[in-house]
């Protein structure tokens, strides 16, 4: 009973969510993405799809079966919505194809939005297997990837007119870049292997970055420890408590603007997290990024910043020396780097404007 009475409550509010927009004869497009459970990193992909998407209502699609019985209301569909958009995110893999299937049976014109290709992360096999997309990604307006290895996957895949736009959070880059704040500080975002994961990497990969730790602190450096997700929060007090900072505050930021202001004055970042990253990268903070699946070397070469990768599969990559390397130049790298986040910024917006503007 209690699951029947939650279930008419959540059909009731989605009713309603959808009813006002439709009241208000704003256009209304229909959005795919991981926002809403309190992970920074798709809650910021959401905030910066609605900013460049401005001017529509930006509703979540997500659940196939709901869609249906909002369509049957006129609440859904090619009735309701005037596109279909797969957003940021890495979606094109197993878990993608429902939603995107559902979509394209409703006859909704669709493209893709900065959107990654392969795993999303831990649970998720390395390379998923993608074939049943070559045939749904060919019915797609366009298909805009959030970099070249995308790219290159789609390609392999036969699927024609792919483009690499950049990552959807890039729409949040500043203007311009903080100078580094005096005495130094650093950020730092992680999140251990979960127990039982059999593709992840052993904790003791991260030991160079402990080492890092302990060098920038020994340098009179400040470390900023930054989580994207409650799950990380933990991870950050173990990785506290190894290099000897125990009690130091775990920074848990709600929005992408949160997470910059923490970051913006900080000479770099050392990341796990992809969009600890990409956020870092949005502020004109340089960033190491600690990647444990492709779509983050996937991000850093969409920028050109491959060499500021790590692969924490690969235990030859050294990350205690490529972070005393990078904090050699990270003065240096600031504008460049900005620079580099803020044409790929242009090129998503030129993109949405192309395919939001009637033919």
């Amino acid at each position: 009973m209690r699951s029947l009475l939650s279930a008419v409550r959540d059909n009731a509010s989605a009713v309603q969510k959808r009813l006002v927009p439709l009241l208000e004869g704003r256009p209304r497009l229909a959005y795919v993405g991981g926002h809403g459970a309190h992970n920074l990193g798709d809650d910021a992909l959401f905030e910066a799809a609605q900013q460049a998407l401005d001017g529509y209502h930006v509703a979540t699609f997500r659940f196939p079966p709901q869609e249906r019985r909002l369509a049957r209301l006129g609440l859904s569909g090619a009735r309701y919505f005037q596109q279909f958009i797969l957003g940021g995110g890495t979606f094109i893999n197993a878990y993608g194809l429902p939603v995107a299937r559902t979509a394209l049976e409703m006859g909704l014109p669709a493209w893709t939005l900065g959107t990654g290709v392969g795993s999303a992360g831990f649970h998720m096999k390395a390379r998923p297997e993608l074939l049943e997309w070559r045939a749904l990604l060919r019915d797609f307006r366009a298909v805009g990837v959030r970099g070249p290895l995308s790219k290159a996957t789609l390609d392999e895949l036969g699927v024609p007119h792919v483009e690499v736009i950049g990552d959807l959070a890039l729409v949040s880059t500043r203007e311009r870049a903080e100078p580094p704040a005096l005495p130094r500080r650093f950020a730092v975002n992680i999140i251990y292997t979960t127990p039982g994961e059999p593709e992840g990497y052993p904790d003791e990969r991260l030991e160079g970055l402990e080492r890092a730790i302990r060098h920038f602190v020994a340098q009179g450096w400040e470390p900023v420890f930054v989580a994207m997700h409650a799950w990380d929060v933990q991870s950050l007090r173990r990785l506290a408590a190894r290099v000897g900072q125990e009690g130091i505050v775990i920074h848990e930021p709600r929005t992408a603007e949160a997470y910059m202001r923490l970051v913006a004055p900080c000479t770099l970042t050392l990341a796990v997290r992809l969009h600890a990253a990409v956020l870092s990268c949005c502020a004109g903070t340089p960033v190491l990024m600690l990647g444990y699946r492709e779509k983050c070397l996937d991000f850093m070469a969409s920028l050109g910043l491959e060499h500021w990768h790590v692969d924490l599969c690969v235990p030859e990559q050294d990350i205690f020396s490529r972070a005393l390397e990078l904090a050699g130049q990270a003065d240096g790298l600031r504008e460049p780097l900005l620079a580099r986040a803020l044409e790929r910024r242009r090129s998503i917006q030129e993109y949405v404007r192309k395919l939001l503007t009637p033919p």
